[in-house]
């Protein structure tokens, strides 16, 4: 096949070709390379081709392509990898010095995982949080600092360098998020507040000094339109400028979901939201809202259309426990009015659950530490459960799911397991060179990979 480093070669067109060449040269290649007519060997240039296609009849992902086209072909080995992030990095302003100088992944038992990449951020700011476009061809890294890193992980070369700027002032970012197609990028911070980036550009789009206690909020970006859905405590905005503990207090017994279009002329009405009500109203005696419930941690899914929210607290009829709550956001009334509605529900003991906690992206799989030295895996609407047995478990670990839930990857300091989740079955052992303060897998289904960030500013790329 042509040089799979070059996209244009592999789709055998010339660089200037339009969207119908491109189409034409496609749809030849994949009649003659399907693993239906050519066979299951064929299987891995077909998926070359699909990616070389993708990424060139996009015309954002085609712009982030020539203008880093590579050098070398496809997935960047860790020899070879470290340099070029470096590099990249580098030439960026954001970097400090070469990989080679830190420490990855020391040792690991064999397993399903290899190492595909190592990308190097800059030493004086850690790895904050780790996140994926939908195809999985870029990745992105939040650092501690308020900085924004995205990777293409086609050869690690860096696509963007996004930042608050000097105006943000001093800050400790938590959370980033890029839109399916990487045209967005969002991240929030205590201080930093929530800025919204064109990642093509690097211009913010929109920003407010709105932020919450770690897992209190959580946001999604749409490519088409252009938006952003913000699940936040319950309380005014104008407490969030102010004081944004008082302000996540103050909203603690319910979730208000926002979606805000990021083009345009943006109407007012966009700042009135959906509550998502926790306690007290249920039943026919409306019981009062118990005065310690707390939202803990809220969870938008991938496309907007749900919430999970896990909640301590006291609940009419129930008493007190630990609540996983799945919210359709959708949902209809018989007027036809959309109003989000609870759908499903766990409700455990007083410290039966504890973190970690994490979900997959459509939120059809939760996993949350409990009792007894176990993860345990709920999904929600197919009324399932499982259990891995996982021994000590701080809660301060990291866990990530596989888009179906299948494995689990659980981070405790410098090191990380790998869990098969239906047979509670070890898979994989890493030790790290420092502690792993990221942890995510790419929604790809296809092909999911796991994002590993460590306090040293290092990121590693792992897939089978």
């Amino acid at each position: 096949m042509a040089d799979e480093s070059d996209y244009y070669a592999m789709l055998g067109v010339e660089p200037g070709a339009d969207d119908e060449e491109l189409r034409q040269a496609y749809r030849r290649l994949a009649w003659r390379y399907h693993p239906d007519r050519a066979g299951p060997e064929s299987a891995e240039r077909m998926r070359l081709l699909n990616v070389a296609y993708q990424t060139l009849s996009d015309p954002e992902r085609r712009r982030i392509y020539d203008a880093q086209r590579p050098a070398t072909a496809g997935w960047a080995s860790p020899s070879t990898s470290s340099a070029s992030g470096a590099a990249a990095s580098g030439a960026s302003g954001a970097a400090g010095s070469r990989v080679g100088s830190r420490v990855g992944s020391r040792d690991g038992s064999e397993g399903p995982l290899r190492l595909l990449l190592r990308l190097a951020g800059p030493e004086d700011a850690s790895l904050a949080s780790a996140t994926f476009t939908r195809d999985g061809l870029f990745v992105g890294a939040g650092l501690r600092d308020g900085r924004v890193l995205i990777w293409s992980l086609l050869d690690g070369h860096l696509a963007a360098s996004l930042a608050y700027g000097p105006q943000a002032g001093i800050g400790v970012l938590q959370e980033v998020r890029l839109s399916p197609r990487g045209s967005l990028a969002a991240a929030w911070g205590y201080s930093l507040g929530l800025r919204v980036w064109s990642v093509t550009t690097s211009k913010t789009i929109w920003n407010t000094s709105m932020s919450a206690p770690s897992g209190a909020m959580d946001a999604i970006l749409l490519d088409e339109p252009p938006l952003i859905r913000l699940a936040l405590p319950d309380a005014p905005l104008a407490l969030a400028d102010d004081d944004p503990y008082r302000w996540a207090e103050q909203g603690k017994r319910g979730t208000a979901v926002f979606a805000r279009p990021l083009v345009g002329q943006v109407n007012p009405a966009w700042a009135v939201p959906f509550h998502c009500v926790e306690s007290g109203a249920e039943g026919l005696l409306r019981e009062p809202p118990d005065a310690n419930w707390r939202a803990q941690r809220r969870i938008l899914s991938s496309d907007g259309a749900l919430l999970l929210t896990y909640a301590t607290g006291a609940a009419a009829r129930l008493g007190k426990g630990n609540f996983l709550r799945l919210w359709d956001l959708h949902a209809k009334t018989l007027r036809g009015v959309t109003e989000p509605k609870r759908i499903e529900q766990v409700m455990e003991s007083t410290g039966m659950l504890h973190y970690p906690l994490t979900a997959t992206h459509d939120l059809a799989w939760i996993a949350i530490g409990s009792v007894n030295r176990q993860l345990r895996l709920f999904a929600l609407r197919g009324h399932q459960q499982r259990v891995v047995e996982i021994g000590a478990l701080p809660q301060d670990a990291l866990a990530a799911l596989t888009p179906d839930g299948a494995r689990v990857a659980l981070a405790r300091g410098a090191r990380l397991n790998l869990y098969d989740t239906q047979s509670n079955r070890e898979l994989q052992e890493w030790t790290f060179g420092d502690e792993i303060t990221t942890l995510a897998y790419s929604p790809n289904p296809a092909r999911p990979l796991l994002a590993v960030g460590l306090r040293n500013g290092l990121a590693e790329i792992w897939g089978a």
